[in-house]
Parts: structure tokens; sequence; C-alpha cells
């Protein structure tokens, strides 16, 4: 490295440490190490100011010619003659902060532009403008025992305070940044040789523009290529299932479809059904003529929904028998303690043939029962079922927001069925077996939605409520597995990913109720005033008793029962939740 252009001109010999980097040397802070005299480095013919490498220059030759073991010995800063050690260097004197020597070695693993911009950050004349476009300060220590220093280009122009950038000790503890300045993006500011650096002001509007827009390289070259490679391979595996998908579609074959109630999440799937085909016939079996009336001429549900538009191929109607004629799959979207009743009067209606697709989710009062229990029990055979359950807010689902959600049958082939009838570049149906697990998650995450929300209603933190969530989470999976449910469930689509909507998304209606708790106020005026039924009001009771079924200790969902009761209030639920024994996690 002798006698190379910008090259550290007091190295000592080929390969040997520069100055500052002897451990005897590094103790000697007072005075400045003398330059070695065995070996006279060859004069650069160039100026200092013209025999600056550029930044893809730098980086190439420290490449080429060191090993990554003496990358750190070596001139690395060859751009301004001198290199960051603990002392100031006895031919420059300038000043060599000890901090930044040692990022050189984590360097490595970056790649060659992120080497070469670091370097102009730390020695180059325009590393005062580069850090005031990052809103950093650069400051100017040097010893007074040296005031000014000759430049080696042979020029006799003393060089100033303000020629010679260093860091501060507090931006050399720093670690590099992630943002790099790419070499296109930065100007290079060219001086007469008789100026020995490029003026910080000159330079400040070009480097400020530079580091405006910094090209990001946040991994390694070879990491780069595997994430690219990962995605593409992605991508392909995917058209060859959507190839082997092909076929029939369920929606080429159908007509018409009745949905079981017309509240919001019934409307939103009754649209979600129309907008997959413009003629397919989705009709809302209501109860209430003005809401239909409304449907039919404004084309709006007035009561849940007022200010979202439906498709003209969505229609209303009051009666059991025109709505369910010619249909050939029935959504059934009513509250879970209102199903027993309307499943009973329609029994002899519903064709054995029509199958149902259940969105509701809870469980029955008095008897414990899920939907899939309750339809065999009330119709009194085995009737094709799927039962769908996820993430997925009502009006989210109108106005076209993605979705994701999972379709759970004992049939696969009737589960993808349901996957082909709702699936769109906005929803995404995921199958399953697991009904127990798909249907468990979905009744109890409305219990815990309660939970959160008396949380939220205290305002007692998000420490409280993520700790208050998990310990849900834990619960459900505990009593869930006792069902029979699998644990990739719980942790799935239509487990976690439910809870996290229900517990935090502000158009949750349980997690409304738990916050209204939380405030003061009493259940029957949270009921009374609320048009839409919040289920979890009414599982929370049937919870404790399969926990005493299953013989599983759930202290969350139990002190919601007690707070909707009216045993405890909210803060004794919480102050005896947090007292409780302290455990071992499982």
């Amino acid at each position: 490295m002798i006698g190379e252009p910008g090259a550290c001109q007091h190295s000592r010999s080929p390969g040997t440490v520069s100055c500052g980097s002897d451990r005897r040397s590094r103790n000697r802070l007072s005075t400045p190490p003398k330059a070695a005299k065995s070996v006279q480095p060859r004069r650069s013919t160039k100026s200092h100011a013209t025999a600056q490498l550029s930044l893809g220059d730098i980086g190439a030759k420290h490449q080429e010619r060191l090993p990554s073991a003496d990358r750190t010995t070596s001139a690395q800063h060859c751009s301004t003659s001198y290199s960051l050690h603990s002392e100031e260097c006895a031919s420059c004197g300038k000043p060599l902060t000890g901090k930044a020597l040692l990022w050189w070695s984590k360097l490595d693993r970056y790649t060659q532009q992120h080497r070469s911009s670091r370097l102009r950050q730390c020695c180059s004349p325009t590393a005062h403008s580069m850090a005031a476009g990052a809103g950093r300060t650069l400051s100017h220590k040097r010893p007074n025992s040296v005031k000014a220093s000759r430049p080696t280009d042979g020029s006799n122009k003393l060089l100033r305070d303000s020629d010679i950038p260093s860091l501060s000790a507090e931006d050399s503890d720093q670690p590099p940044e992630a943002g790099i300045i790419s070499e296109a993006s930065v100007t290079h500011v060219q001086t007469p040789s008789g100026n020995t650096a490029s003026k910080a002001a000159a330079s400040v509007s070009q480097a400020s523009a530079a580091y405006a827009s910094p090209r990001t390289v946040l991994y390694p070259a070879k990491e780069q290529g595997n994430i690219k490679d990962s995605w593409q391979t992605l991508m392909r595996w995917s058209k060859v299932f959507k190839k082997d998908q092909n076929g029939v579609h369920v929606l080429d074959k159908i007509d018409k479809v009745v949905v079981f109630g017309g509240g919001s999440f019934g409307t939103a799937m009754g649209v979600a059904l129309a907008r997959q085909k413009s003629t397919l016939n989705v009709s809302l079996l209501l109860r209430d003529a003005y809401i239909c009336r409304d449907i039919n001429s404004l084309h709006t549900n007035t009561r849940y929904l007022p200010d979202l538009m439906l498709p003209t191929n969505v229609t209303a109607t009051t009666s059991v028998a025109e709505a369910i004629a010619g249909a050939r799959y029935a959504v059934h979207a009513l509250p879970v303690q209102h199903s027993r009743a309307f499943l009973t009067s329609i029994k002899d209606i519903l064709p054995h043939d029509v199958p149902i697709i259940s969105v509701s989710k809870g469980l029955e009062v008095g008897t414990g029962k899920m939907m899939s229990e309750l339809v065999v029990d009330v119709l009194g055979r085995k009737h094709p079922c799927v039962f769908m359950s996820g993430p997925s807010f009502a009006k989210e689902v109108m106005t076209l927001q993605p979705t994701g959600v999972v379709a759970a049958s004992k049939d696969p082939q009737l589960a993808r069925e349901a996957q082909q009838l709702f699936a769109s570049p906005y929803m995404r149906v995921n199958t399953t077996t697991d009904v127990t697990g798909v249907e468990i998650c979905g009744a109890l995450k409305n219990v815990l939605a309660i939970a959160a929300g008396i949380v939220e209603g205290l305002d007692l933190g998000h420490n409280a409520m993520a700790a208050l969530v998990a310990q849900g989470c834990a619960e459900i999976r505990w009593l869930a597995e006792k069902m029979g449910a699998k644990s990739s469930t719980v942790s799935g689509l239509s487990g976690l990913g439910d809870i996290m909507l229900t517990c935090y998304g502000s158009l949750s209606r349980n997690r409304t109720v738990g916050v209204r708790l939380g405030a003061g106020e009493s259940l029957h005026d949270i009921l009374s005033s609320s048009r839409q039924v919040a289920e979890g009001v009414s599982t929370a009771g049937v919870v404790v008793t399969l926990a005493r079924k299953y013989r599983v200790n759930l202290p969350v969902l139990t002190a919601v029962a007690q707070v909707l009761n009216g045993h405890l209030n909210a803060k004794e639920a919480v102050y005896e939740i947090m007292n409780l024994p302290q455990i071992e996690e499982r």
C-alpha cells in the first residue's frame, strides 16, 4: 500500500499496522507518535484534492488488495490520507478516533457500496454536508499541540480546522446506518490543487439532496438473491396450483343463494356472493318488512349499514318458502341463541341437499352446543354443513377490504365448494376439517374481547392489554385442545387472527360492550341501547360450564362472566386476576 495515491503516508512497511494501531502507541495520547524513518513513502504526483478516489475506487482497491483481516490495519481512509485510530496522525496531525475503527470489521458483511459510503461519511471532505442532511453534527476536535499541518501532496498550504472533518465521540458510538448513499447520488466537488479539501458550503445543497433520496440496501447481495429466488419460486408454485384448481366452478352451476338473516354480517356475506356473479340471485330472509322494502327499493340496509349501497341482484323477503325456493346454498347468519327456533321452523322446508354455510359464532345457552351440534340436534339428521369463521368485520367486507376466513367441514369437498363460492381477489378462504377448533375459537374470542374492552375502558394501558390478551389466548387453547381441536387451528386465521381483530378492532361489538363496562355503565343500559347482538355476553356463562366439564382453569374468561353477572365490578376483577399465584408457563 506504500506509495499508492491517497494512502496513509506513514505506514512502516507493506502489510504492517498503520499509525496508532500499535497497542503501545494507543496509550500515548498526549504526544503524537513519531513517523517511521526506515521506509520513506513515495509521494504521489497528484495533488491532495485530485488524488482523492471515488467511492467505488476506494472500496474496490481495498477489497482487491487486502484480506478481510488486514482491512482494519491498512490505509483504510485513503480519500483524506488518515486512518481512524485512538491518536492523531504523526504525519498530518489529523484526529484519529478509535470507536470508528471497530466499524470496519462489522462492515465486512455489507456490500461494497456500503463500505464505500461509510468511508465517505467518516472521512471525506463532504462528511459535514452529508451529516447535515441526516440531521447530525460533526465536531472538529484536535489536540492543542497541533494547530495545523501540511498536506502530503507537496503544497505549502496549511490545513485549517474547517478542512479536517472528524467524528465526534457521540457520532462514533453509533453503528452503521442501513441507509446508504449511492455513488451516483454523491457529487464530487473538485477544487484547485492548492486547496486540500472541498468546501462544505459548496457541497451542502448537493449532498443534502443526495441524502434525501438514498438507495437503501438492507441485506447483503447473497441474501437479496435468496429473497428474490424464494418469491419467484412461490409465484411459480402458485400458478401450478391455480391450474390444478381450474375446472367447472361452483358459481357456474348455481343461480340462487339464500341468506338467513339480514343483519350487518348477513348482508355483507350476501353482497360478497352477489359480486361474484352479476346474474346470481341473492335472497335475504328477514323478519322486518320495512328493511325488506328499503333493500328492494333503495338497495340499502337502512338499519345496519345505512351508508353502503347493495348490488341490484341482492333482494330481500320475509317469506321462507320464497327465499328457499330454487336456492342451491343457504348461508346461516342468525345469532346462535335464535338459531334453534329458526331451524325448527324451516326443517320441513329446507331440502336435504342444500348445504348450510354457517357464519354464526357462539355457544347455545343452556346446552353449551356449538352450531355443528345444534344443526344435527334440530334437523334430526346429518345435514351437509360448512362453518366459516375468521377475522372479518362486515363493513370491511362490504367495502372490499382484504379479508381472510376459514371454511371448516367434515367433508373436504364441501369445504372447497364454499371456498369457490366466496373466494375473490378481496377475500381469501382457507379450508380445514377441524370444525371444533374453528367453532370454539369463534365463540370464545367474543368473551375475551369483552375483557379487552374492560381494560381499555379502565385505561390501564397497553401493557395490561397485551398481558390479558395473551393469557386469554392461552386459556382458549387449553379448552379447545381438551375439546379435541387442533393447536394449529387455534394459532391460525380462525383462532389467533380472529382474536386479534375482535380484541383490538374498534368495530368489535363485544369489545365495545367491555369498554362501556369499564367506563362504569351498567350492562342493562349497554344492551338496551345497542341494535346489534354481542354474542360474548351470552357465551360467557357457557364457557364457565365447559371449563368445569373439561376441568380447565380459565381465570380471565371466568372473571368476565363474574363481571357480567354483577358479582364483581371491573376494577375488582382486574385486581383479582393480577394477584393470582405466580405460575410457570405451560
